[in-house]
């Protein structure tokens, strides 16, 4: 087995649906943090002056969507079809809208500036939910998953992107019982329990 080592801050932030990944599959990693204050000396030892950053038996990937994908691949999580793969990227992608809208909130300094982004992310919100909860609609399975008829780096995505709205809102997704089911499925998989129990508390 390849020695994986995932580099990000002491955040969830653009790293956690990853850390999921490798929980999700049972795959040991190094879960390396780098403080605030170290960043501008870590920053010039990275591919592309970011995080996160995997090491791959040395070799190191940048670009968190592309990890993310990369890890999907390894891990059987990315779709059995052709089709399938595509189904889960317009998923993965769309979620990804939601997850950039609410960065530019936690990190906005204005209060005034904040109120409009609230309402922005709330737009992008429902667009996507409902984008998705079409796709999900679509699914000829019965099973309850997102895309086809096992978990895959989708049904991941949409336990990981909404855990701060639901924290803040339980009742957010209510409108799209499609989005639910999938969580709910998540939420009952073991090594996602096991991982959550241990996982240290911050504040995004």
């Amino acid at each position: 087995m390849p020695k994986y080592v995932y580099t990000y801050f002491d955040a969830r932030g653009r790293a956690e649906p990853a850390r999921m990944l490798f929980a999700v599959a049972g795959v040991p990693f190094e879960d390396r943090r780098i403080k605030q204050e170290d960043w501008p000396a870590f920053k010039p030892k990275t591919p592309l002056g970011s995080m996160p950053v995997l090491e791959v038996d040395g070799e190191c990937i940048a670009q968190s969507l592309v990890i993310f994908r990369h890890l999907a691949r390894c891990f059987g999580l990315d779709g059995k079809t052709l089709l399938d793969k595509a189904r889960i990227e317009e998923i993965v992608e769309s979620l990804t809208e939601v997850k950039e809208a609410g960065f530019k909130i936690a990190f906005c300094q204005d209060e005034e500036e904040k109120k409009k982004l609230q309402e922005s992310y709330m737009k992008t919100f429902e667009t996507v939910c409902s984008r998705i909860e079409s796709i999900i609609s679509s699914n000829k399975s019965k099973d309850g998953w997102a895309v086809g008829d096992k978990m895959s780096f989708a049904d991941i995505m949409l336990f990981e992107v909404f855990e701060g709205t639901l924290k803040q809102d339980p009742s957010a997704l209510d409108k799209f019982p499609k989005i639910k089911a999938c969580r709910q499925k998540m939420e009952a998989n073991k090594n996602l329990k096991d991982y959550l129990s241990k996982r240290k508390e911050t504040p995004f």
